[in-house]
């Protein structure tokens, strides 16, 4: 029975030694990644800020094409769902990196903990110290892609709600009156 246990004892050290460097790895990238849609939504940010609004503008244009091509109520609201659909997409992203980041970030402190306590019981200060070093850097780095992906997720969230709220009323007047409405612009 020993014998059985210690082997999968064995088992699971080589799993997760084997998992370190894939959870590096995928740490810097998401880090990198994140730092990336950081600079799409500034980027938004300032558009949206100049009054340009990319979806509810390109729905305008596709809504104003189905009501001169004769549409009816469900094609417009077929247009609306395809739209709210694209427009979740980069959501759906910055909520997985919220919750990835910070599991990375547990993994990549855990597992050199292991490595660090085993080097502690030999009496191998500088491998425990580096081991530690280790840990504490990826809960940094995995909370740091969580945090930025959460203030992300945040902002691009209600701008999703203002868009599909302005969309949903272009489309009611639409069915209502047969034209597209514009917006007035701000002064």
């Amino acid at each position: 029975m020993v014998k059985v246990i210690s082997f999968f004892q064995a088992v699971l050290y080589l799993i997760s030694s084997v998992l370190f460097v894939p959870v590096i790895v995928s740490l810097v990238l998401l880090f990198f990644y994140t730092v990336y849609l950081s600079g799409i939504v500034v980027g938004e940010f300032l558009s949206r800020r100049r009054g340009k609004r990319a979806f509810v503008e390109a729905f305008k244009i596709q809504l104003d094409e189905l009501v001169k091509s004769g549409c009816d109520d469900v094609e417009i609201e077929n247009l609306l769902r395809r739209f709210e659909k694209e427009m979740s997409a980069p959501l759906d992203k910055l909520r997985m990196l919220v919750r990835i980041g910070p599991s990375l970030g547990l993994m990549g402190t855990l597992i050199p903990m292991g490595v660090g306590l085993a080097a502690l019981s030999k009496g191998q200060i500088e491998k425990l110290t580096s081991s530690m070093i280790i840990a504490f850097t990826t809960t940094v780095v995995g909370l740091a892609v969580a945090v930025i992906a959460y203030i992300l997720a945040t902002a691009k969230n209600r701008w999703f709600y203002e868009d599909i709220t302005f969309m949903e009323y272009v489309a009611e007047r639409v069915l209502g009156d047969g034209k597209v409405y514009e917006e007035k612009k701000k002064v």
